[in-house]
């Protein structure tokens, strides 16, 4: 009796969950063709890349390491995926700075201060910190040195097997879309201190190694305490 039970509440739950699933589906289709049929298509695209990323990350959760990544500390810059986010969080892909004292290779999360690059004629309010340039100067030199380095490694790269010249077209594209992406901090960098987060490692894009390009990328310790006194003035009496 019990077991017929069971029988009927799976069933019951199975046709739920299919009904659920196929409003759910609906919606999100109703969403995204509203946006492009108002000409929103950089809305649009937005959404859908990020419902890839977020089925990516749903899939991969179970099988999740930490411990494969490297150890993250206080004052890293590490590039996370934030999502698509509600009104004026911060969404996409940005730079952070850690602020864990001692974060656990264990642990699947980590808490961060997104970063923004500084933009002409907009206002800053006093939630945010300025925090010049470091990053753009530290960064630009890491960059420029492992170019450098694999300009010298690889010299006579044409002359190597098909994997190794693959490995350098994907090292050197990769650097030069850093370079690309840091050219628009030179100006300065921001730091949204009023939305800090707590996200899960998964998120994280770059450094999951210690040879990644911002492996040894850190903010100064007067930069930290420059931080640690906004978050004092916004969060604490």
């Amino acid at each position: 009796m019990l077991e017929e039970k069971e029988i009927i509440e799976n069933k019951t739950e199975y046709i739920n969950t299919i009904a659920h699933k196929q409003f759910a589906l609906n919606r999100l289709d109703s969403l995204l063709t509203y946006h492009i049929e108002n000409n929103n298509f950089k809305k649009a695209n937005l959404l859908s890349y990020w419902f890839e990323d977020f089925a990516k990350y749903n899939l991969a959760e179970e099988n999740f390491n930490p411990k494969l990544l490297k150890k993250y500390k206080r004052g890293s810059i590490i590039k996370v995926n934030l999502g698509f986010n509600i009104g004026n969080e911060e969404g996409g892909l940005h730079y952070c700075i850690v602020l864990d004292k001692s974060n656990a290779l264990s642990s699947g999360t980590i808490t961060v201060i997104p970063l923004t690059s500084i933009k002409e004629n907009k206002k800053y309010n006093s939630s945010t910190l300025n925090l010049g340039n470091e990053i753009y100067i530290n960064l630009k030199k890491i960059c420029d040195n492992m170019s450098k380095k694999l300009s010298e490694e690889y010299e006579d790269i044409w002359k190597s097997p098909a994997e190794k010249v693959e490995k350098f077209n994907t090292d050197f594209k990769y650097i030069k879309k850093v370079e690309k992406e840091i050219s628009k901090m030179k100006k300065g960098s921001i730091a949204l201190v009023s939305q800090i987060t707590t996200i899960s490692k998964q998120r994280i894009y770059d450094p999951k190694t210690s040879s990644d390009i911002l492996a040894n990328l850190r903010v100064s310790d007067n930069t930290l305490d420059l931080i640690d006194s906004k978050i004092r003035e916004l969060f604490i009496k």
